[in-house]
């Protein structure tokens, strides 16, 4: 009886049920996305934690390739290139908040370091956060950088971190007179060439005040707020199940 007053609904209601199949499979397939975002950031801290406990590397010894050092600790000494310092924006505070200005977004600093080595290698370096100001959207701090040759210590990443970005770059400045972008892709770089090594380092140095935060994101963080979220789309999809069965049989009452 169940199944025939359910198939009498469709033939009655082909929209309602088409719309109710539609409804269901989306709220399931966000419901799993959520899932294996939060299982990403499991497995990311996991695997950056697990690297924490292996030597360090060095980024003046060889040419170092993403697969050979994603995640590990690395040393690298060299000299900066100030000025061909990227601003990249709207990028959050690693721990979600400053915990000193409570603002949650800013700019990431993205500095070239040329290293002490015969071929002058370029490494990119993520020094560090500073929150926007919301007087002059453009203005950043004074940021210290040392002229002589600097010893930094980092984690390696693949990439500076990506923002969803509606349209091709357009030229802007900061207050600093630095380039401001949404992103940074590697593999585009036609100012430094093969020089570059394929990978950012986000340094984590100690001891170096020179007004950037320097906070590694938590990347469990917001684990929860993922469940959270899944659990509202596999709720959707349920509640909406149940819902066509029980208009199904309210009609035929």
């Amino acid at each position: 009886m169940i199944v025939s007053t359910l198939l009498q609904d469709i033939k009655k209601r082909p929209f309602a049920f088409i719309a109710m199949i539609f409804l269901v499979i989306l709220g399931t397939q966000l419901g799993l996305w959520q899932l294996r975002r939060a299982e990403v950031k499991i497995q990311l801290s996991a695997e950056i934690n697990r690297k924490a406990s292996l030597p360090i590397l060095s980024a003046n010894a060889q040419l170092w390739s993403l697969e050979q050092t994603q995640y590990h600790r690395m040393q690298a000494k060299g000299y900066w290139l100030p000025k061909q310092a990227i601003w990249l924006a709207n990028r959050p505070h690693p721990l979600g908040k400053d915990p000193k200005t409570g603002i949650a977004t800013g700019f990431n600093l993205l500095m070239p370091l040329k290293l002490d080595t015969p071929l002058e290698t370029i490494l990119w370096v993520n020094r560090g956060w500073v929150p926007r100001s919301f007087d002059q959207i453009n203005r950043v701090p004074e940021i210290i950088t040392e002229k002589d040759q600097v010893k930094i210590e980092g984690i390696v990443f693949p990439d500076s971190g990506k923002t969803y970005q509606l349209a091709p770059e357009v030229e802007n400045r900061a207050s600093d007179g630095l380039k401001i972008q949404e992103n940074l892709n590697l593999k585009d770089d036609v100012i430094f060439g093969e020089k570059l090594l394929p990978f950012v380092l986000r340094e984590q140095t100690v001891m170096v005040n020179d007004g950037l935060d320097k906070s590694l994101p938590a990347f469990k963080s917001g684990v929860n707020t993922h469940y959270g979220y899944a659990f509202q789309w596999f709720g959707l999809a349920i509640m909406t199940f149940l819902y066509w069965i029980f208009t199904s049989f309210r009609k035929r009452t």
